[in-house]
């Protein structure tokens, strides 16, 4: 065997390990990316699965109705009140996963769907009033800062889904 044989042979050798290295890469990738979608998917479970949480549902349940006033929010207890903010605080998060692609739009629906179906007038109204009351303290709107609960509201509503029969 010459030396040009030789240094062909390596040159082949050495493009095989390439591919390999850039196969075994992608296959790490995917991996890695499917891993992440999964740690992401568990958000929607962790704030769901919080007696905090169930307490705003309830809240929601027997105090919201789609005609409250500021009178009637500033009445909530201390403990509705917080339990009110991290059920929608939560919802907003997950909202704005999904409206930014990191959670699919079916995890969002089997999660957060039939909760928005039921609660989403009431919700609205909620943050309608806290925003006309956070409106005399600051100068900018705070309509922003609930964006992916909006888009839950928006999404979710029922006449925006179709029946399939």
């Amino acid at each position: 065997m010459d030396i040009e044989t030789a240094a062909n042979i390596g040159e082949t050798v050495g493009g095989i390990a390439i591919l390999f290295t850039l196969l075994f890469g992608l296959r790490q990738m995917k991996y890695w990316n499917e891993n992440r979608r999964y740690e992401i998917g568990r958000n929607p479970a962790h704030h769901m699965n919080n007696p905090l949480i169930h307490r705003g549902f309830s809240v929601s349940t027997i105090k919201l109705h789609v005609n409250l006033t500021i009178q009637e929010m500033v009445a909530l207890s201390r403990e509705e009140k917080n339990a009110m903010n991290a059920m929608m605080i939560g919802m907003n998060d997950i909202g704005l996963l999904g409206k930014n692609g990191h959670l699919s739009l079916g995890l969002v629906e089997a999660f957060c769907g039939p909760y928005v179906r039921v609660f989403g007038t009431r919700w609205r109204r909620a943050v309608e009033v806290f925003t006309s009351a956070s409106m005399f303290q600051n100068d900018k709107p705070t309509e922003a800062v609930w964006g992916g609960l909006y888009w839950l509201m928006d999404t979710f509503q029922p006449s925006s889904l179709s029946v399939e029969e």
